[in-house]
């Protein structure tokens, strides 16, 4: 069988279509829809390093409210905070967050277009 450029020896090599190297998650690192979410989202008038780490959590709110889904069981499943013992922040949380998901929609995505938040 001829080697396709993904095994090199013993070692296998994750590349992207373009052939780079894609990045690993590590068995203990949190998955992008598993990380911790602040109280509440940045409002900052530019993209921020939390916003980039948090993007598949504002892609998930963001389907969640056009499924129409109850604010509880998306702050449940998706940020991760039980509402009914903190249910004050649960709900800040949920608001914020859906409301930075659509900021990035309409203005944050620029800066991603330019290769993520300024540094």
């Amino acid at each position: 069988m001829r080697n396709s450029g993904l095994l090199t020896g013993a070692r296998t090599h994750l590349l992207s279509a373009d052939k780079k190297p894609c990045r690993r998650i590590h068995p203990m690192q949190k998955s992008a829809a598993d990380l911790d979410v602040a109280d509440a989202a940045p409002t900052a008038p530019i993209l921020t390093d939390y916003d980039e780490q948090h993007l598949v959590t504002y892609l998930r709110l963001l389907d969640a409210a056009a499924d129409g889904s109850d604010w509880k069981e998306v702050a449940r499943t998706v940020l991760h905070i039980d509402v009914a013992r903190e249910p004050d922040r649960a709900r800040r949380a949920w608001e914020t967050h859906l409301a930075r998901a659509r900021w990035i929609t309409e203005h944050g995505y620029r800066d991603l277009l330019r290769g993520g938040a300024p540094h």
